[in-house]
C-alpha cells in the first residue's frame, strides 16, 4: 500500500478529531504516517477520548542538516519514527493544547510539521495530506505564507496549482490570495498559456472549461473586454500547443502564426473549450453536465459555488509539484474542537483517495 504523510494542522482545532476517527479505515486503503510528536498525540487522544485499534506511525520531526527517515521505538501502540531535516525554524513540541484558541506555539508547530512532512514526502514517502491550519496562527508565529499552497511553491521553488473540489466538480485557481483590484493585472496570455497547460498535464482532464473574467464574458467589449482577449488568446495558445509539444509557446503568441497552426490542426479536438464560459451560467445543472472541469480567474467566481453544492466532500489539490498533496477543504472548526460532537469526516477522506488517484496520474505521465 502507498505511505501517505498526514500532517495534523493546527492542534488546537479538529484536526485531530477527523485524524483519530478515520485511522482505523484508513489503514484499509493505505500506510499513514502522522506527523506529529508522541507526547502531543497523546495529549490530544486524551482530551478526545478516542483510542483507534490499529498500529499507529507517529514521525517526530527534528532540526539537523542531515536528511534522514528511520524507526525510533514503539511505546503505546504507537510505532515512532523520526524526519531530521533543516528547518525553517525551532521545533518545540513541549506545549499544552488550548482548544478552540489562536496561539502562536501551535501555529508554529502546524507550519514546521508540514514543512517537514513536505521534504519526507519528497523523499521518503508516497503523498502528503494535510488536514486545517488556522492562517492567523501562523501569522503570530511569523510564518511568512498565507497557506499551504504558497509555502510549497517556495519549499519546491515551482509553479504550483491550486485546485479544490470533487469527482462532480473541480475548479482551478489562476490566481488565489489576491486583492481583486490586482487580479486583471496578472491575465495576461503567455502566462496563462502556460498555466493552462500545466493544469491539463497533472490532472488528464478530458474537457475543460475556462471561465469569464467580467460579467457575461464582456458582452463583446461592452463591459470590459481587454481580459477576454487575453484569456481567448490563452485557451488557443494552449489547444495549438497540446496538439503539437513542438511548437514554443513564444511563437504561439504571434496571432498568424497561432492562426495558420489552428488551421492546420482543425481535424484534432481540443482539450480547452474555445470561449471563455460566462461565470454566471457555469455551474447550473446542465452546464455542469457538459462540464464540470473548469478554471478561475480568481478565488470567490468559483469557491462560492463550489462550496454552496459541494461543500462536505470537497478537497483541495496542489498540482504541478514535485510530490501529491491533498487537504481538507474546510478549516479548523474551533467552535467544534475537543467536544466531542459529530464532525463530517467526508472531505479527508476524500483528500486521501485523490492523493491515491493523482497518484496514479503522476506516476502513469512520468
Amino acid at each position: 500500500m502507498k505511505k501517505i504523510a498526514i500532517n495534523v494542522g493546527d492542534l488546537n482545532g479538529i484536526g485531530m478529531q477527523i485524524l483519530l476517527a478515520c485511522h482505523d479505515e484508513l489503514v484499509k486503503i493505505c500506510e499513514p504516517y502522522y506527523f506529529i510528536h508522541h507526547s502531543l498525540f497523546q495529549k490530544a487522544s486524551k482530551l478526545l477520548k478516542i483510542t483507534p485499534k490499529s498500529k499507529i506511525n507517529l514521525v517526530e520531526i527534528c532540526n539537523e542538516n542531515k536528511n534522514y527517515f528511520a524507526f525510533k521505538e514503539e511505546k503505546e501502540n504507537c510505532m515512532i519514527y523520526s524526519f531530521s531535516y533543516q528547518a525553517s525554524g525551532e521545533i518545540d513540541p513541549n506545549f499544552e493544547l488550548n482548544p478552540a484558541t489562536l496561539d502562536a506555539k501551535s501555529g508554529a508547530y502546524s507550519f514546521l510539521s508540514f514543512e517537514g512532512a513536505s521534504y519526507c514526502t519528497q523523499c521518503f514517502l508516497d503523498a502528503l495530506v494535510t488536514l486545517p491550519i488556522n492562517k492567523k496562527t501562523w501569522q503570530m508565529a511569523g510564518v511568512e505564507y498565507k497557506g499551504h499552497t504558497e509555502a510549497l511553491r517556495a519549499f519546491f521553488k515551482q509553479d504550483a496549482i491550486m485546485m479544490l473540489g470533487c469527482d462532480e466538480l473541480y475548479v482551478a485557481l489562476y490566481t488565489e490570495h489576491m486583492a481583486l483590484r490586482e487580479v486583471y493585472k496578472e491575465i495576461k496570455a503567455l502566462k496563462l498559456a502556460k498555466f493552462l497547460i500545466n493544469f491539463y498535464q497533472c490532472t488528464s482532464f478530458e474537457k475543460i472549461g475556462v471561465l469569464s473574467f467580467n460579467p457575461h464574458a464582456s458582452d463583446n467589449g461592452v463591459i470590459g473586454g481587454e481580459e477576454e482577449r487575453e484569456i481567448k488568446k490563452a485557451i488557443r495558445m494552449a489547444n495549438v500547443f497540446l496538439k503539437d509539444h513542438t511548437i514554443g509557446l513564444q511563437k504561439l503568441e504571434n496571432e498568424d502564426f497561432l492562426s495558420q497552426k489552428e488551421k492546420e490542426n482543425l481535424h484534432q479536438k481540443n482539450i480547452f473549450i474555445n470561449e471563455p464560459l460566462v461565470a454566471d451560467t457555469a455551474f447550473t445543472p446542465f452546464a455542469l453536465s457538459q462540464c464540470k472541469r473548469l478554471v478561475s480567474m480568481y478565488h470567490d467566481l468559483a469557491l462560492a459555488p463550489l462550496k454552496a453544492l459541494y461543500f462536505d466532500k470537497s478537497v483541495n489539490v496542489s498540482l504541478n509539484l514535485p510530490i501529491v498533496r491533498t487537504s481538507v477543504d474546510h478549516g479548523t472548526a474551533y467552535d467544534k474542537a475537543y467536544k466531542n460532537i459529530d464532525i463530517n469526516l467526508q472531505s479527508y477522506m476524500q483528500a486521501v483517495k485523490s492523493a491515491l488517484h493523482f497518484l496514479k496520474i503522476k506516476e502513469k505521465t512520468k
